[in-house]
């Protein structure tokens, strides 16, 4: 990091950095199973997954997935909170 580059994490301890972490991990954990359970599912019953793949509009766009992103956001950032949400 160059002296000029600003540390956004100088102030966070590490243990809190590391729960963050753990969330953020969790997370991809449980949504990649789900995924892959979801596509198997649905190639089993001859559905194209090919749609899958086609760009989405942003989720600040659409009112229910910005709720997503935000209560995805709270989840895991909500563990550098004094309690650890």
């Amino acid at each position: 990091m160059s002296a000029d580059a600003f540390d956004h994490f100088a102030d966070v301890p590490k243990a809190d950095m590391m729960r963050v972490i753990v969330a953020l991990a969790t997370e991809m954990h449980a949504l990649q199973d789900r995924l892959s359970a979801l596509e198997a599912i649905l190639a089993a019953q001859g559905i194209d997954l090919a749609p899958l793949d086609a760009p989405v509009e942003a989720a600040a766009l659409e009112p229910a997935r910005k709720a997503r992103v935000t209560a995805f956001v709270d989840r895991v950032f909500g563990r550098l909170l004094p309690d650890g949400a």
